[in-house]
């Protein structure tokens, strides 16, 4: 798929900003990471790469998992989500997006007539 279609639906249809597609791709690149690999990858502040993978994975694009350190907090590492998982995200969402705008036009075309 072009690259540009690509990013332009992941950003219309789920709702990302374009840093949050850099840090997908990173994530693409390594599968897994915590935000300060990124962070350094990217080159940008570890907040604005820590609001970038929330959306991601409130978008359904990766999940994370809390790891414990042995003297005492946490930290999360982030997983890329598998390629049929995103798909099926993907669609979901285009399908939604296409009832949605058929319907505003059912309704408009009833309001002219």
């Amino acid at each position: 798929m072009d690259d540009n279609l690509c990013r332009d639906i992941m950003k219309r249809i789920l709702d990302l900003r374009d840093t949050d597609i850099a840090v997908y791709r990173e994530l693409l690149k390594v599968r897994k990471a915590r935000v300060k690999d990124i962070s350094k990858i990217i080159g940008r502040d570890r907040t604005t790469i820590q609001r970038s993978l929330n959306r991601l994975v409130n978008a359904g694009l990766c999940y994370k998992e809390k790891k414990i350190i042995k003297n005492g907090g946490y930290f999360y590492v982030y997983y890329v989500r598998e390629s049929e998982e995103i798909r099926s995200i993907l669609e979901s969402c285009l399908d939604k997006w296409y009832y949605k705008i058929k319907e505003k036009l059912r309704l408009k075309g009833e309001m002219l007539v």
